[in-house]
């Protein structure tokens, strides 16, 4: 039997090894910033900072849809005179969103009632320097340079590991200069990503940027929206029906699983180029490819939160505080089902991405998207915390059987599409059956 050569394995496994060490800083700065946080702050507060990042995740997203996902979708490759040009226009574009993003925090803040409003101006003033980074992140991603990727995200977490001893030193750590310092590591890092690439944004590409991509922002708008919102919509409607406490424990829970976001972001970087190499071999190893993702994601997630249900208690409240960890610790199990369920749609995501399946991908996730905010308001409201994260856990799981039987319906419908436009089967290709 012939084996495969060593440098077509190395490949993949290159590509996805500096996904997932890229998203494991990534997600070390925000699992930092979230202990810390909740040590030095009240529920009350803890509950306010958890709120004020599900604006940021949603400012990121939109930035992601609008800026990098274009850029992923038609640049990559090797670096190249055009790849140099899309990521001026990309980061420029990034760059807006987050002083747009800056502008709309301010006004939050600055309205009157608003509690902690310190935490909502340090994410907001540090806005454009945290979407600039992310689309520096992902250029490189882009033309399979993930080294530099690395190199940005251990700059930010250097600069923001700086910065949180000189607060520790000072005695001037709160959630206010927390925040602030974490943002602040990340505005450092994107002026480094400037002299990594030696491009500049330019924002005059701005327009021209936007225009040429118009077939795909709208749609990946929408998605994004949906997945970030639908989380900022379920943590209002819980902290309306069951106070903020039960969003302090929910959030506090998944600070303590944030390297399950480092499995599934590090994963996703690579599951939509590995999806569309799998396509052009056949439907079957398409699907194969799809299951093992979910599968490996999946499993990662379940082992990683059964770490912390056999934590002594002292370890919890050592990280999160007393009183956040009270309330965590309540709705562990439910919270570990959720976001598990929840990163094991990455297969039927990269399949749907392979098969530029736009539409369908956008149709799940707004059917998810009313499941999950039904789910979670109507949870909290009949058992406080405990039932809200009942709820969403369970809306994860349709979620996920949903994601997989639009994912089932694509591959069909793709091969149908090719059989028609064949004139008929093909005699020898790709086939979705077997699964």
């Amino acid at each position: 039997m012939k084996l495969p050569k060593l440098s077509k394995l190395a490949g993949p496994a290159g590509r996805a090894g500096w996904g997932l060490a890229d998203q494991g800083l990534s997600s070390l700065s925000n699992l930092a910033v979230g202990v810390l946080v909740a040590r030095s702050s009240s529920v009350a507060d803890f509950g306010v900072y958890a709120l004020a990042f599900g604006g940021y995740t949603i400012a990121l997203n939109v930035s992601r849809a609008v800026a990098t996902e274009p850029l992923g979708v038609r640049h990559s490759g090797a670096r190249a005179p055009g790849w140099e040009k899309a990521v001026r226009s990309s980061t420029a574009t990034a760059l807006l969103a987050g002083l747009a993003a800056l502008v709309v925090g301010l006004l939050i803040a600055a309205f009157p009632g608003v509690p902690s409003p310190g935490v909502l101006v340090a994410f907001a003033v540090t806005m454009p320097g945290l979407l600039l980074q992310d689309a520096w992140r992902w250029a490189f991603f882009v033309v399979g340079d993930g080294r530099r990727a690395f190199l940005n995200d251990l700059v930010w977490l250097i600069a923001m590991a700086v910065l949180f001893g000189g607060l520790y030193l000072t005695g001037a750590a709160s959630a206010f200069s927390l925040t602030l310092c974490w943002g602040l590591g990340a505005v450092i890092a994107a002026v480094f990503g400037r002299f990594q690439s030696g491009l500049t944004p330019r924002f005059r590409l701005v327009r021209h940027w936007l225009k040429a991509n118009r077939d795909l922002t709208p749609k990946y708008v929408g998605e994004m929206l949906a997945v970030s919102g639908t989380i900022q919509v379920y943590m209002l409607g819980i902290t309306a029906a069951a106070g903020i406490a039960a969003v302090s424990g929910i959030r506090g829970a998944q600070v303590l699983l944030g390297p399950v976001n480092v499995l599934n972001q590090g994963i996703r970087a690579v599951a939509v180029p590995e999806a569309a190499r799998a396509l052009k071999h056949s439907y079957r190893r398409l699907w194969r490819v799809g299951l093992v993702i979910s599968a490996g994601v999946g499993a990662g997630a379940l082992a990683w939160g059964a770490v912390f249900l056999l934590l002594p208690e002292s370890i919890g409240r050592a990280l999160l505080g007393p009183g956040v960890w009270a309330e965590a610790s309540a709705v562990m199990v439910p919270v570990i089902l959720l976001q598990a369920l929840g990163a094991s749609n990455a297969g039927a995501f990269a399949i749907m991405r392979a098969l530029a399946a736009a539409g369908r991908g956008l149709r799940v996730r707004l059917i998810s998207s009313v499941v999950l905010i039904s789910a979670g308001v109507t949870g909290a409201a009949l058992n406080g915390a405990r039932g809200a994260a009942w709820g969403l856990a369970a809306a994860a799981f349709f979620t996920l059987l949903l994601w997989w039987h639009e994912a089932h319906r694509a591959l069909a419908a793709h091969r149908a599409a090719g059989e028609a436009e064949r004139g008929g089967p093909a005699e020898a290709g790709p086939t979705t059956s077997g699964f």
